[in-house]
């Protein structure tokens, strides 16, 4: 095999992986923004520790309010360009 071909075998394999690559992070963008959107975060006010912890929750949409976790989804969408 030549130095071209052998260049240009890399080359493709290069390509390949950053297409693999590119894929892999808008999958795990989409992935962070729909959990986002599905999920609340609450204060666990009952810790008697006073310790700052959390919950989470599932987003009931027909609750009719709205939350954070959807501007966060946009902002994770933005990196994307979606």
């Amino acid at each position: 095999m030549s130095i071209e071909d052998q260049l240009q075998r890399q080359t493709n394999i290069n390509i390949q992986l950053r297409r693999q690559l590119e894929q892999c992070r808008k999958d795990t963008v989409e992935y962070c923004a729909k959990f986002c959107e599905e999920h609340v975060v609450f204060p666990d006010f009952g810790d008697k520790e006073r310790k700052r912890r959390y919950k989470l929750i599932e987003y009931d949409k027909s609750s009719g309010w709205n939350h954070e976790g959807d501007q966060y989804a946009k902002g994770l969408r933005g990196i994307i360009g979606k």
